[in-house]
């Protein structure tokens, strides 16, 4: 049986796609009440009022609690007395290692880190997402030397059905900054790239449709290539100083403000396709 210490968003959404694979869920604590019952309507299955009733129907626990409650709710767990059916205790946290549950790891439990690389919006549309979701498992975790307890883990990506993806257990923190790059850091840049469109006179409300097919299409281009520098096109691929120029005289009268970033951009740029025939222009 599976349950969850937290139901909020990535909780939830875990316990809804677990029981849509076949998977038993025993339900929810959360320290707001209302969070837990919302949760269990959802899966059908019992809201807690405290983590040890929970742990009485637990066979594997999933701690996904905030990154900063993550060592407290473990410090917490590892005070009780926890029954010896539950076999494993997981978090789901990006940037923490399994090594945060060291206190339940203590007692004798096996604990782990999976984190599914995706970011988690409405419950209906994460569960939709997982679908598709790699899962991060460390290197090296703390189970058993004896490897008994990883069966629970293994029978359960043999159930749900995702791939994993294995990374350094002693770099988790470079791990989820590449995630936090990749999904947070995007919107940014399209977000400065709309400020762009916008300011040379662009209708705001057609700004996102406008741009979709562009979107789509970069893309495209980066799945279908092994090489990123073999997706990329523009003024710095093709050497262009011109434009580059152009570009950086339009940010220095509209939009100042952008024109570092614009730098920093294009010196990345440079180094991925390693050409610095425009190197001169975008260093200050």
């Amino acid at each position: 049986m599976i349950s969850f210490v937290g139901a909020g968003k990535v909780g939830t959404a875990l316990g809804v796609y677990f029981k849509q694979k076949g998977c038993h869920i025993a339900g929810y604590y959360s320290r707001t009440y209302q969070h837990a019952i919302a949760a269990s309507r959802l899966t059908h299955s019992e809201a807690f009022t405290t983590i040890e009733d929970l742990l009485q129907r637990s066979s594997m626990v999933w701690i996904t609690v905030t990154d900063d409650a993550l060592e407290t709710v473990a410090n917490e767990i590892a005070e009780m007395d926890i029954p010896p059916h539950v076999k494993a205790f997981i978090h789901t946290s990006g940037v923490h290692s399994s090594e945060i549950l060291s206190s339940i790891h203590k007692k004798g439990f096996a604990t782990y880190s999976l984190h599914p690389l995706m970011a988690f919006g409405t419950v209906d549309e994460s569960v939709e997402q997982l679908r598709d979701a790699y899962f991060s498992v460390e290197s090296v975790t703390n189970s058993s030397p004896e490897g008994k307890e990883k069966s629970i883990i293994d029978n359960l990506f043999a159930t749900i059905g995702n791939k994993t993806l294995t990374i350094n257990s002693d770099k988790k923190e470079l791990y989820h900054c590449a995630a936090t790059v990749l999904s947070n850091y995007m919107v940014t840049l399209l977000n400065v790239a709309y400020e762009m469109f916008e300011e040379s006179g662009m209708s705001k409300s057609e700004i996102k449709k406008a741009t979709a097919p562009l979107l789509r299409s970069t893309l495209m281009n980066v799945e279908a290539h092994d090489k990123m520098s073999d997706a990329l096109t523009g003024p710095i691929k093709r050497g262009d100083k011109t434009t580059v120029v152009k570009h950086l005289e339009a940010l220095g009268k509209y939009m100042p403000s952008k024109t570092a970033l614009y730098r920093e951009l294009g010196k990345e740029t440079m180094e991925m396709i390693d050409d610095e025939r425009l190197k001169d222009m975008l260093c200050d």
